[in-house]
């Protein structure tokens, strides 16, 4: 850069202006010293006034810095430049915007297809990428229930199975819920399984489900509580330790537990650690009681008997343990590796049955199921109440009046004594310390129909005294039989003229005498198709309120009153779980 020439320029500009160097210095606010040493090519303009001097002497500061006006043929070579810069910076700013557009216009449609405003019946196009179950726990699974046609504001999960990454990372899902109607009443049930970019939806209206099963709302099983225990969990740190293969986040209501299980422990807002393999099996981060859990679960997808897993155990929702009767009785039986239990208190606590494997696998060969038959075996929530059950294919009742310490044994007929029909009814049952019953039928042919037995114990079981029946030996045969007190009963038989409502009898008289009982004469509603047991019988002053069910084979209960136990007048219906398997 000739900085004289530059000087010799800038005298040039200024005297074509007529300033004098006071004069040019003044509209630069600098020192006529310092416009003097830019003339004589002492020094060059700074940079902060170079600007402001093009101005003043009308010139480019490129012209200033080369120390002479530009020509034509260079005006005319930087216009093109410019010109080229300019149409340069057009495109790339058009190729930006048409990018963004583009960007725009994919993220948005794949939104748009993969984020659908509503869940249809059948497959759907989704896709959930990036969601760290942690993080967000149940939040996108809840939207996505939340916008599924025929989806209601209540609803509860019954089966809940997520796929993570060794991340904890979303992948794969299996759900169901239970919906309910504003009065929490069950309505339907939607199944959903996401696998890679499809979500599959189902649905089924209660009216068109075969179960028999009556589902009952729980805040425990809300979507929202349980995505609340997700978030507390470890679960990335955790997978890290576990040494699983996959990784498997699972639900269900009312996880049962046996005393002993390795867990961790949340309840009471303890804080959850993480534990190798080794420290949790050893019961490090807690052990459970016997009992119904709320518990989240983190395996490898196999078997949750054999499989390692991770059970996080929290507090219920609700003050008492999270039961519901769908998944087990508040009296019921167990049977595991050949061995039969009883519980009174929901799997808390459980009363080994004096019997043989061999026993056993007898009684459920000779009922060819996986459980005992109905009815035959009793069992109360009062302790001082004994425990009784048949077995074997020649019954033997066994019963327990001190709550499973003790058991005696007896046995009322054999095939041999009845004529050689196997002795397939059996009923027996308890309404007091000492007063019980037993109730026996056979097989029937057309020749010489079903014979019946049925006897009264006053002495808890010691001894058992044969009452008479009606209709014995005929081909009406036994249902039920249920006995109120030592005084009021109901026995049902199947009436083959009309196999869907059974002929009824009751006894007011110990058994003594027994009367048939009008009880479709009070305008049974449309909707009870069948009846074929008694649930219960209760009593409320001079009035007693019979219970009627449809076995294994439905839910409806249909109950009456009566004041003589004869006729009987239809009061209302209603839908209860049955007991299917032990």
């Amino acid at each position: 850069m000739n900085n004289k020439k530059i000087g010799e320029f800038i005298a040039l500009l200024r005297k074509e202006k007529g300033l004098t160097q006071i004069e040019l210095a003044e509209k630069l606010f600098v020192t006529d010293k310092a416009v003097s040493k830019w003339e004589r090519g002492l020094s060059l303009p700074d940079i902060t006034v170079l600007e402001k001097l093009a101005l003043e002497l009308d010139v480019k500061v490129e012209e200033i810095l080369h120390g002479e006006r530009e020509n034509k043929k260079q005006k005319e070579e930087r216009q093109v430049i410019k010109r080229d810069q300019k149409r340069q910076l057009i495109l790339i700013a058009l190729l930006i915007s048409f990018t963004v557009v583009l960007m725009a216009f994919f993220i948005i449609f794949d939104y748009i297809k993969y984020h659908p405003s509503i869940i249809k019946i059948g497959n759907n196009d989704y896709k959930i990428s990036n969601y760290v179950l942690e993080e967000k726990g149940l939040e996108k699974l809840q939207n996505i229930v939340e916008k599924s046609e025929k989806a209601t504001a209540e609803y509860n999960v019954s089966y809940m199975e997520i796929e993570v990454n060794k991340n904890g990372k979303l992948e794969n899902f299996t759900l169901t819920v239970n919906y309910f109607d504003n009065n929490m009443i069950y309505v339907g049930r939607g199944s959903y399984t996401y696998d890679d970019k499809n979500l599959t939806y189902s649905y089924t209206a209660k009216e068109d489900e075969k179960t028999l099963l009556v589902e009952t709302y729980s805040k425990n099983n809300n979507i929202a509580n349980i995505s609340e225990k997700i978030k507390k969990i470890p679960l990335k740190e955790q997978i890290k330790l576990s040494e699983l293969d996959n990784y498997y986040i699972s639900y269900r209501p009312n996880t049962t537990l046996e005393w002993g299980t390795p867990i961790f422990d949340a309840r009471d807002n303890k804080k959850i650690t993480t534990l190798t393999k080794e420290d949790y099996n050893k019961g490090i981060g807690g052990k459970s009681d016997s009992g119904v859990f709320f518990a989240i679960r983190l395996n490898d997808g196999s078997s949750i008997a054999s499989g390692q897993q991770y059970l996080y155990v929290f507090d219920s929702t609700l003050e008492d343990t999270p039961i519901n009767p769908n998944y087990m009785m508040e009296t019921d039986y167990y049977i595991n590796n050949g061995k039969l239990q009883f519980t009174r208190d929901y799997g808390k606590t459980y009363i080994d049955a004096d019997i043989t494997e061999e026993d056993l696998e007898e009684t459920l060969n000779f009922y060819g199921s996986l459980s005992l038959e109905e009815n035959s075996w009793f069992l109360s929530t009062n302790n001082l109440i004994p425990i009784a059950y048949f077995y074997g294919e020649e019954p033997v009742l066994k019963i327990s009046n001190d709550n499973g310490k003790t058991w005696s044994e007896h046995k009322f007929i054999t095939s041999s004594e009845t004529l050689g029909k196997e002795i397939t009814r059996r009923v027996v049952g308890f309404t007091s310390q000492n007063f019980g019953y037993v109730l026996l039928g056979t097989d029937w042919t057309m020749g010489s129909g079903e014979i019946k037995k049925l006897y009264f114990t006053y002495d808890g079981g010691s001894s058992w005294e044969e009452i008479p029946l009606p209709l014995n030996g005929t081909s009406h045969v036994v249902y039920d039989f249920c006995m109120y007190d030592e005084l009021v009963g109901v026995l049902v038989l199947r009436d083959t003229l009309e196999a869907n409502f059974p002929l009824v009898y009751s006894t007011v008289s110990g058994g003594k005498t027994w009367n048939e009982v009008r009880y479709r004469d009070s305008n049974l509603p449309d909707e009870i198709t069948f009846l074929s047991d008694v649930d219960r019988i209760e009593k409320d002053g001079d009035t007693y309120y019979i219970k009627m069910g449809q076995g294994d084979s439905g839910t409806l209960k249909a109950t009456f009153r009566t004041g003589d136990m004869i006729s009987w007048s239809f009061v209302k219906t209603s839908e209860e779980n049955i007991h299917t398997v032990g």
